[in-house]
């Protein structure tokens, strides 16, 4: 009933629920962990999980998941049929006799359950967490433990994640408590990145409850795994402070002032984490969640946890981060649009007036549905220069090109409307494309690119370039010649969605004719289940993965690992939690939970801080927007469990962002946007 952490390890969370488990794998690790012990989950099950209880909570939960009855009546009504459930005394005398043995004056009260902290799901701030109780109250304290597994959040967020009734149960930690001075939680993989080898330490004075709850803005430190290098830092503006004033009180909120605008932790005091952290995540041998404390100097280890949201995929190689990539455009385009586009100006087409090309080109589409466009860096840059000194040496060349831009639009809508059937191949459609595209929309980028860039001033280039710009042909050639001419194709292999083709299949592969039905069909289920493609091609070699994540690589490609200050007034920063883009009108929830509140499916749900109390709105919103927080915290977490695109910690949202306003989340570029005000 009463197990020390010394004699647990991570394969009994059945007994002693996911924290617990882990706390006596890492004691027997050798991490320094601070001394406690574990109330088994049997003590739970024992008063829950038996004869009336067990089969109405069997009924509630079915309810519930059959969205029969809301979190916030279920909670209500399963406490009031649990009101008589108590710590039997056998178990109370166990507790007692585990304190004595302790020999401490307080202890953190934490609850453990089976189904939390796992590969999967972490459960983070669901259940409850009471600090600094003095022995006599941790009886009670077990209780609430265990009820905190009905409340409105935890059964929204079970209800999510599929658990019911029978499959769960709560231990109880019960821990010496640590009255740190400073706390933080430690990544052993970044988080939003994900990038293999580097960690993420996040940092705040007192209590690290005000870190995993949100309520304050933390530091962040970006560490190279095994190297000790910092490869970055932020000092975040932490307004105030949970500490304990004296043994067996509450703790208390307390103003930092000046101090808290200071840096938490030294440079030596980071590596000697992340070495400490390094150890966890080859210890479990995959990456690890961690919270931590320091108290009298010494660091001390409160949790360790999976990372439960990380891609499949994302140790692998999906596309070549030795080139410099430049962001293009983000656009609506399939995956044979895309893979068109990189044969307009590769090494083929390079004898086009401006004798520029391009040998690399990247497309990722996101959670959107949009593919967003990469170039090489080192190409645009040349391109850049080639027009520039046309602009200073040969304009005559660029004013031919905008007028043969122009007589292109004039002539081609007839060649447009004889479909696939005016051209004897693909080859010769994607040529045509090929032209349309330089002449109408690539050439004139450049000449309004560098325009802007240098600050000519030429009026008749500018109108010229800009008209092109300001039309498109792309949605009318692909709509009647490409998409027709690849259904056609690939119907003749007897690919069973024609219309679908032009999502699952490149140009080049067209062309060779590499690809079977098979390859299709399967392609084709894999974007039905979610899937969404990688394209590259470099020096005229395609390559194309179909994964369900493709956040994280185009965070990775944008380096957004923090924090980037702005200063716009309708424009707000803070740290990506979650990638991805969504658009839509801003819901300002200040109240801590959903008591009372009104909230609109698809919403962007702006909060002080994205408290799991609030999980009935977290579930319904398109994306999340908060004053507090960093990358660790509870919210984050589950915004990351849930893929909502989510920025935290910007400080100002709920000030700034007003109940109705159009919104824009940007994850990408860390930033908010408020498009139109109510």
């Amino acid at each position: 009933m009463i197990i020390p952490f010394a004699d647990l390890d991570s394969s009994q969370v059945a007994v002693a629920g996911g924290k617990g488990a882990s706390l006596g794998e890492l004691t027997r690790a050798g991490a320094p962990v601070p001394p406690g012990f574990v109330i088994s989950s049997s003590a739970f099950t024992d008063a829950i999980h038996s004869g009336d209880h067990q089969r109405y909570l069997q009924d509630t939960l079915s309810r519930l998941n059959g969205n029969e009855i809301e979190p916030d009546e279920a909670a209500r009504e399963i406490a009031i049929h649990l009101e008589s459930v108590h710590v039997v005394e056998d178990v109370a005398s166990a507790i007692q006799l585990g304190l004595e043995t302790l020999g401490v004056n307080s202890v953190s009260v934490r609850s453990s359950a089976t189904c939390e902290d796992s590969g999967s799901s972490a459960w983070a701030g669901q259940l409850e967490t009471y600090l600094n109780v003095p022995p006599e109250h941790v009886v009670g304290r077990v209780r609430d433990c265990w009820m905190s597994m009905f409340s409105p959040q935890a059964l929204a967020y079970g209800a999510v994640h599929g658990y019911g009734a029978g499959q769960f149960a709560v231990a109880v930690v019960v821990q010496q408590m640590v009255a740190s001075e400073i706390s933080g939680i430690g990544f052993s993989v970044h988080p939003v990145t994900q990038e293999p080898n580097i960690m993420l330490i996040e940092a705040c004075l007192g209590l690290g409850e005000a870190i995993v709850s949100g309520q304050i803005n933390p530091d962040q430190y970006v560490v190279e795994r095994d190297s000790d290098r910092i490869i970055a830092s932020v000092v975040g503006e932490q307004r105030q402070a949970l500490y304990v004033a004296s043994e067996a009180s509450p703790a208390q909120w307390r103003e930092l002032g000046a101090r808290g605008s200071a840096r938490k932790i030294s440079d030596e005091q980071v590596v000697e984490y992340a070495r400490l952290l390094s150890r966890i995540h080859h210890h479990y041998g995959h990456p690890m969640d961690t919270e931590w404390a320091i108290e009298n100097d010494q660091f001390q280890v409160l949790q360790a946890r999976p990372i439960t949201t990380l891609a499949a995929e994302y140790q692998e190689s999906l596309i070549d981060l030795s080139t410099e990539w430049q962001p293009i455009v983000r656009r609506p385009q399939s995956l044979i649009e895309v893979s068109i586009a990189s044969h307009w100006i590769d090494a083929q087409h390079a004898h086009n007036p401006l004798g520029i090309h391009f040998d690399r080109e990247l497309a990722v589409q996101d959670q959107a549905g949009m593919a967003q466009l990469f170039q090489n860096k080192e190409a645009c840059e040349a391109c850049f220069e080639r027009v520039k000194d046309a602009f200073q040496k040969d304009r005559a060349l660029l004013l031919e090109m905008m007028q043969h831009g122009q007589q292109i639009y004039r002539n081609v809508q007839s060649q447009i409307d004889q479909g696939p059937e005016g051209f004897n191949s693909l080859d010769e459609a994607a040529e045509f494309f090929a032209e349309v595209a330089q002449y109408t929309t690539i050439y004139p980028f450049w000449v309004l690119n560098t325009l802007g860039i240098e600050e000519i001033d030429d009026p008749e280039l500018r109108g010229l370039a800009e008209e092109l710009r300001s039309r498109s042909l792309y949605p009318t050639i692909e709509r009647k010649i490409i998409d027709p001419y690849v259904a056609r194709l690939t119907a003749d292999m007897g690919f069973s969605a024609p219309d679908e083709a032009p999502n699952v299949v490149t140009w080049s592969e067209l062309r060779r004719g590499s690809l079977d039905r098979d390859e299709l069909e399967s392609r084709l289920q894999a974007i039905r289940d979610g899937h969404r493609f990688i394209f590259q091609s470099i020096d005229g070699e395609d390559q194309v993965h179909f994964v369900k994540q493709t956040e994280y690589l185009l965070m990775r490609l944008a380096k957004q690992r923090q924090v980037v200050p702005r200063s716009d007034k309708n424009q707000l920063t803070g740290s990506t939690a979650w990638p991805g883009h969504y658009t839509g009108r801003a819901r300002v929830i200040l109240s801590p939970d959903t008591v009372g509140q009104t909230f609109e499916e698809g919403e962007v749900l702006v909060s002080i801080q994205s408290s799991p109390a609030l999980m009935p709105f977290l579930t319904r919103c398109g994306a999340i927007i908060t004053d507090d927080g960093g990358i660790a915290c509870h919210a984050a977490i589950i915004a990351r469990e849930l893929c909502k695109p989510t920025l935290i910690g910007t400080g100002r949202a709920t000030s700034t962002i007003h109940t109705g306003d159009l919104v824009e989340v940007d994850t990408y570029s860390q930033v908010v946007r408020i498009l139109e005000r109510v």
